[in-house]
């Protein structure tokens, strides 16, 4: 008898904690806590320097173009097109910011700053929805708070956390209409709330086409409660329990609702996204060509091709990246991957599959959104691979794992029937797994990041190669004109570092004959030559070499360095009225013609053995005859 008493008294103590855990003070202490550690580490890894990654410049450049009317259009190059590639959804956040702060870079990367904050609140509400657990709630919040690629991510122009933010208030409106107990009086906000989801929905696949994972993961669940209050409706008219089968019909009738305001909101921004390109002639979509690519440019067409992509990108996924995203586990990316690396991998896709399902609402919805997203990038091209775009489903595989710890415990729990609750060994195991062993771990990763972060401009790092085609680019911006159509290897960092000019990238590969034919196709007039990426040296150098008479230098940055194997940045003109003109045999000057020289002179006369040999009249800039008479070798010898 003493025992039971005291056995009771236990667990009356714990139900108190538990329930103490949920009063509101204490969820607001905890949500200090995750906000003060946000923002110390984002503060940490916020870096004010442009990142180097072209998607994140052509973002902005799109944002740009249509916060100044041109639509949406590209307008680093040199012919302005309509953009059909990216869908406009992050462009026109953008270019809404800048009707706030105009052109203001750091102003939209600390905008993303504020919406994965709003996404880790986000998450902490979904936690407690669907499992009233306060301490897995605020465990999975912090995780978040200090997660590296989700903290590098915000502080970067990129739709990544946008993605976050929408599809976790699709997941959270989703969850609340889904479970709605129709109270009356609040019938207005229900409405609000489908109307809400519909726009979400449609605006995801506007930010990114792979936001298609978290909609039709939505729509999956949502038609699957649908069908179970479709059969519990049933089973209660039968049982003529009318006020039972009053609410199961409001609640198959507003699921199938749900469904609907998902596939219209979804069907609406496709057909709209659609319908423009076609407009501008476009058909097809870039990411379904891109699915069909293979690794040497050739086209996915057996069945053994699509096997052997299964296989690579299944391995890299499921042993290293999604471990990667979620606990940062280390490996040797030029090592195959090991069994031990296998293992680790099946173990965390169980643990998912347990936290999906200790959550009491929404537990398939969160597993067909991870298993979609990576399910599509198995079989997509290899290119994109890596964690990057694991990045938008991060928060959940955080908030799963930390579910599968209660979902054991619990699973423990039944099967010994014990009548206690298993919530204060849960709190301990969580608080372990949180601060014992994730939190060290996602702290040492930010280390590069904080290191990066603390380098105030690109001009301060060791990589001269970089710095001397940032500081070509600042050149071509001051010195030369708005009008001026140029040619360099990455026309993004151009157009951000030259103040907005425009220019078109380079070709790989190509003879130096079909080079010139692209500097006369395309009316160019300058070209910067550099050591950071090789197309320079490799491709356009050597036209320069074979039709030197067509350009003239007019800038050099950096010196020759032969240890490091770096050569100076070069910015040429180029002028196909320079060079010579006139009568030639075996692809050499003989006979009369006109040589333009870069300065401005001209020499008109007799050529022979590929230079200046005969008589011929040398003339300045203006016009006016510097020197004539005979000449030889390209000598004045005899002036007249």
């Amino acid at each position: 008898m003493n025992n039971k008493k005291t056995e009771t008294a236990k667990t009356s103590v714990l139900q108190k904690i538990e329930n103490f855990s949920r009063n509101r003070f204490v969820i607001a202490i905890l949500l200090l806590i995750i906000s003060v550690v946000f923002f110390v580490n984002y503060s940490a890894l916020y870096d004010k320097k442009l990142d180097m990654n072209g998607d994140n410049i052509y973002y902005f450049a799109l944002g740009k173009s249509l916060y100044d009317g041109h639509g949406y259009s590209n307008t680093m190059y040199l012919e302005e097109t309509p953009h059909s590639h990216f869908p406009p959804g992050y462009p026109a956040f953008i270019s809404a910011l800048f009707h706030v702060s105009p052109n203001n870079i750091q102003f939209v990367k600390k905008t993303n700053g504020v919406l994965l904050y709003l996404s880790i609140l986000m998450l902490f509400w979904i936690a407690m929805l669907t499992t009233k657990n306060t301490i897995l709630a605020f465990c999975s919040s912090l995780l978040a708070s200090i997660h590296n690629d989700l903290l590098r991510w915000a502080t970067i122009m990129m739709s990544e956390t946008l993605l976050i933010f929408l599809s976790l208030a699709a997941i959270l409106l989703t969850i609340i209409v889904v479970n709605w107990d129709f109270k009356p009086k609040r019938k207005w906000l229900l409405v609000v709330l489908l109307i809400l989801l519909t726009a979400v929905t449609a605006y995801i696949y506007f930010v990114r086409t792979m936001g298609m994972a978290v909609i039709l993961a939505l729509i999956g669940w949502s038609g699957i409660m649908m069908l179970v209050s479709l059969v519990k409706w049933r089973k209660s008219i039968k049982e003529n329990d009318a006020e039972q089968s009053l609410f199961l019909r409001n609640q198959f009738i507003l699921r199938l609702v749900v469904a609907a305001a998902l596939t219209v909101g979804t069907a609406t921004a496709v057909l709209s996204w659609e319908a423009r390109n076609q407009s501008i002639g476009v058909t097809g979509s870039d990411y379904k060509k891109d699915f069909l690519k293979k690794a040497n440019g050739e086209q996915m067409s057996t069945k053994e091709d699509w096997i052997a992509r299964f296989k690579s990108n299944s391995t890299n996924f499921i042993a290293r990246w999604v471990p990667e995203a979620t606990w940062f586990h280390k490996y040797n990316k030029d090592n195959p991957v090991t069994s031990g690396e296998w293992a680790k991998g099946i173990m965390l896709a169980a643990l998912l599959i347990i936290g999906a399902c200790y959550l009491s609402t929404g537990g398939l919805a969160f597993l067909f959104y991870v298993f979609l997203t990576v399910g599509v990038l198995i079989f997509y091209y290899e290119q994109y691979s890596g964690t990057r775009y694991l990045t938008p489903i991060m928060p959940i595989l955080i908030f799963l794992l930390l579910s599968s710890v209660c979902g054991i415990f619990s699973f423990l729990y039944k099967i010994t029937k014990r009548t206690s609750s298993p919530w204060i060994l849960q709190t301990i195991a969580l608080l372990i797994i949180t601060f014992g062993v994730l939190s060290p771990t996602y702290s040492k990763q930010q280390e590069d990041n904080r290191k990066l972060a603390s380098i105030k401009s690109w001009t301060s790092v060791n990589d001269r190669r970089m710095v001397d085609f940032i500081e070509a680019c600042k050149w071509c911006g001051e010195n030369l004109p708005d009008t001026a159509r140029m040619m360099c290897r990455k026309p993004e960092i151009y157009y951000m570092y030259s103040d907005y000019h425009k220019s078109m990238g380079m070709p790989w590969a190509g003879e130096p004959d079909t080079i010139l034919q692209l500097f006369r196709k395309n009316n160019l007039q300058y070209v910067i030559i550099d050591s950071w990426f090789r197309h320079g040296y490799a491709t356009i150098y050597p036209c320069i070499v074979k039709y030197q008479d067509k350009f003239r230098l007019i800038k050099q940055i950096g010196e020759v360095n032969q240890a490091q194997q770096i050569n100076p940045t070069l910015i040429f003109e180029f002028n196909d009225e320079w060079g010579y003109t006139g009568d030639m045999v075996d692809g050499r000057r003989e006979g009369q013609g006109v040589l333009k020289m870069n300065d401005g002179r001209r020499y008109e006369g007799a050529f022979s053995a590929n230079a200046p040999n005969g008589f011929g009249i040398l003339y300045d800039p203006q016009g006016k005859v510097i020197s004539k008479g005979i000449w030889q070798n390209g000598i004045l010898v005899r002036p007249q």
